[in-house]
């Protein structure tokens, strides 16, 4: 097996004398063309140290600043479910029949990424997952109203160029799983046929599927250097993944599950949001109290 290449970054000076920022990943790589890099052309070489510790310090406590926020959301979740278990004499939606077609499918995903590890040492398809990583990067790209210059995909990565940054566009496919959305928008069509309630746990599985496949692959690429990573920063980057798939995960399952209605999920939400502006109250009284303060 050829070895996975290993990640650079490094800025290009161009023959016009601009400068662009070339990033080289295993999974993917996000160039900026260098209209939309000019600002750096007219800063003083000498202060661009000093402006990329200023711009990783902030996006740290920008980080740091959503981690009540991921904190609120996982505890409403879980509170969320086991309060409804609590309340009724139904079976618990971790048991029902569309959770288990919902796990079975994360489950056959998870069998297929420990044979591929087993095989061929690296999880297997990387192209499908490549493609679907950069059709991320190109559609906030656009969204963001930026043109797609470049792009290349290839089993061993790939990357864009593009006229647009910021921070959704280099973290976009970390934050949505791609293939859940043809399944959704199937989902979604084959409801108007008659027998769509019986093609239910299929979209289900496949739901399943799709989700643990994003997770598995977000998980192998996050250690592994991601250039995605290095103009938000890795602190802000990991907690807004984390973030964003806790509210996503936490919508479909308020979806799925009969047990728990939106407006209970809402009820858990401001419960935990209080209960931890509390704690951090009472946190904050502790420690002026030790230090004599209070």
């Amino acid at each position: 097996m050829p070895k996975a290449p290993r990640v650079k970054s490094r800025p290009v000076r161009r023959d016009d004398g601009q400068l662009e920022l070339a990033e080289f990943s295993e999974s993917a790589r996000l160039e900026v063309s260098a209209q939309a890099k000019a600002a750096a052309d007219v800063e003083d070489e000498s202060a661009m140290p000093r402006r990329r510790l200023r711009d990783r310090v902030w996006n740290a406590l920008a980080g740091l600043s959503l981690v009540p926020f991921a904190w609120i959301f996982t505890d409403a979740l879980f509170n969320a479910f086991s309060h409804a278990t609590a309340r009724t004499r139904h079976v618990p939606f971790w048991m029902t029949h569309a959770f288990l077609m919902f796990g079975l499918g994360a489950v056959a995903w998870l069998g297929w990424w420990c044979v591929s590890l087993l095989l061929w040492k690296r999880p297997t398809p990387v192209r499908v997952y490549v493609l679907g990583h950069e059709l991320m990067h190109v559609l906030m790209a656009r969204l963001s109203r930026g043109r797609i210059k470049d792009y290349h995909i290839s089993p061993e990565g790939g990357y864009i160029v593009t006229t647009k940054y910021n921070f959704l566009i280099a973290l976009a496919p970390y934050l949505w799983p791609f293939y859940s959305v043809p399944v959704l928008a199937a989902w979604g069509i084959s409801s108007v046929w008659k027998g769509a309630p019986f093609m239910r746990e299929f979209f289900l599985a496949a739901l399943g599927l799709t989700w643990m496949f994003h997770l598995t692959f977000t998980l192998w690429v996050l250690p592994r250097g991601q250039s995605d990573f290095h103009g938000p920063g890795r602190v802000f980057s990991f907690v807004i993944i984390y973030l964003a798939n806790a509210v996503l995960l936490g919508g479909a399952l308020v979806v799925l599950a009969p047990e728990v209605s939106w407006h209970a999920y809402g009820r858990e939400l401001w419960a935990s949001t209080l209960a931890f502006y509390q704690w951090a109250g009472d946190a904050v009284g502790h420690c002026l109290d030790a230090f004599g303060f209070a």
